[in-house]
């Protein structure tokens, strides 16, 4: 019997200032993503969201939106196709970046 085994990978990633501490996320392709949010910005919301592309018309997975300053885990399964895709927060969508399945 094959055995199946699962990439896991951890990215942290802050909002400040209204605005994400990196513009780019890089994750292998069908990996287990644990996001390490922290949200420094104090009363306000912020969340991490990734779509197919910059529409945000086509999500992947919707964090949970948290007003800062606090911590929260999200984990999301990255799609099996490489390619490029978007992150935003959804309350701020001028808080873009890459996301990057490799």
């Amino acid at each position: 019997m094959a055995r199946t085994t699962v990439i896991t990978t951890t990215v942290a990633i802050a909002a400040e200032n209204f605005g994400f501490s990196t513009e780019t996320i890089t994750v292998p392709a069908g990996a287990e993503v644990t996001i390490e949010f922290d949200n420094r910005d104090d009363g306000v919301p912020h969340n991490v969201a990734v779509y197919t592309d910059s529409s945000a018309a086509d999500a992947i997975f919707v964090g949970e939106v948290v007003t800062g300053p606090t911590r929260t885990t999200y984990t999301l399964t990255a799609p099996e196709t490489p390619g490029n895709y978007f992150f935003r927060c959804d309350v701020h969508p001028a808080m873009h970046g890459a996301f990057i399945v490799t």
